[in-house]
């Protein structure tokens, strides 16, 4: 072999290294976004979730994925060398199309957040919803809010008598605190005022922009290593076809 298919070699198996890392860069980010905002299911909806369940699909196949470059390498087998490239080529269409899809649904998630918030208003604490009733309850004390837009409302749903927010709104939790605080001259000494869905909507997008980010991070480090997988393979049927 000569020295420099040693080193396109050496760099294939630096690479597979390098690709082994961000498979776990993958798996991490996906399941952090997917842990975090599966709580808040009922406000987003499935699509929301579906970018951040591919990365982690597309880190798990990454490390079978990586044997392989890594034997096809150690071997020499230009046909394992290109059925790795194959491959790479495939993550690299799914991790691109998780990263833009992220990106797309930046501007989508103000519009699905808001409108499921306002239908799962109105079930709030009845029977058979305890679930919305938990996710609320959740999500205004994470983030110190109430209500969708803000406090006011809770004034419209039938549950709340008109005039009473959810205990969960307010700055400290105690039983029946949140009740007449829709007419309370000061309701901002004792509840959280500020709206939900802002604040949702803001924490969703800058995880979409970071999911967006690493896609194609890694998307450019395929195509290095698409690049040196076929430039190995073609150098080693040229070895083969010499001899």
């Amino acid at each position: 072999m000569n020295p420099g298919m040693k080193l396109i070699k050496y760099l294939l198996f630096l690479f597979n290294l390098i690709f082994s890392v961000t498979g776990v860069a993958l798996i991490v980010t996906g399941a952090v976004v997917q842990s975090f905002y599966s709580q808040y299911l009922d406000f987003l909806g499935n699509e929301l979730l579906s970018a951040s369940m591919l990365f982690i699909i597309v880190g798990v196949i990454i490390f079978f994925v990586t044997f392989f470059g890594c034997c096809g390498a150690s071997k020499e087998n230009s046909c394992m060398i290109l059925t790795f490239a194959c491959l790479l080529g495939i993550i690299l269409v799914c991790g691109l199309a998780g990263g833009i899809a992220a990106y797309v649904l930046r501007s989508d998630v103000g519009t699905i957040v808001e409108m499921n918030m306002r239908k799962s208003m109105d079930v709030y604490s009845l029977s058979g919803h305890e679930g919305v009733t938990k996710t609320w309850d959740g999500l205004q004390h994470e983030f110190r809010c109430c209500g969708v837009a803000g406090f006011n409302d809770w004034g419209s749903i039938d549950v709340m008598n008109k005039v009473n927010v959810p205990d969960s709104c307010c700055k400290t939790i105690t039983q029946h605190c949140g009740e007449n605080m829709i007419t309370a001259p000061r309701p901002n000494d004792t509840i959280f005022t500020d709206g939900c869905a802002v604040k949702l909507q803001e924490s969703i997008q800058s995880n979409a922009g970071i999911i967006a980010g690493v896609g194609i991070g890694v998307a450019v480090i395929q195509a290095v290593g698409i690049f040196l997988a076929c430039f190995l393979a073609q150098e080693i049927r040229k070895t083969y076809e010499t001899v």
